[in-house]
């Protein structure tokens, strides 16, 4: 089982590697098996691939993504969850979520279940 610290690291990893557009590093910290629910209504990415694959149609859609953790990283057993803000640019538009993410990790310290909690109501001009 991961540790506490390990879970809150692979997270900070997470939000560093998709503000900065690295699909590739956002991709390596999930399971070979991961399934993502992003929003958790939605229809699941299953496999690293598909991951890696909805983050790379997320980036493209967006100029500009800046996602940090609005309050502290909860990790207990195999699971964290986190507040987070993703800020958002499309040409002169700029908008932004409050999302929580609740993540699982598996035994080998990669996620290997994310659930994204947000809704359309959650989105803001900024």
């Amino acid at each position: 089982m991961p540790t506490v610290q390990h879970m809150r690291d692979v997270v900070n990893q997470y939000t560093a590697a998709h503000s900065a557009g690295d699909v590739d590093a956002v991709a390596a910290l999930f399971a070979v098996d991961a399934v993502v629910a992003d929003p958790v209504d939605a229809p699941e990415h299953v496999g690293r691939e598909a991951v890696r694959a909805f983050f790379a149609g997320t980036h493209e859609m967006f100029d500009s993504m800046d996602l940090q953790a609005t309050g502290a990283i909860r990790a207990v057993g195999n699971w964290a969850a986190v507040p987070l803000k993703a800020v958002t640019t499309m040409g002169e538009m700029k908008v932004q979520v409050e999302i929580i993410d609740v993540f699982t990790f598996d035994e080998d310290g990669l996620i290997a279940d994310m659930r994204a909690y947000w809704t359309a109501d959650d989105i803001t001009p900024v």
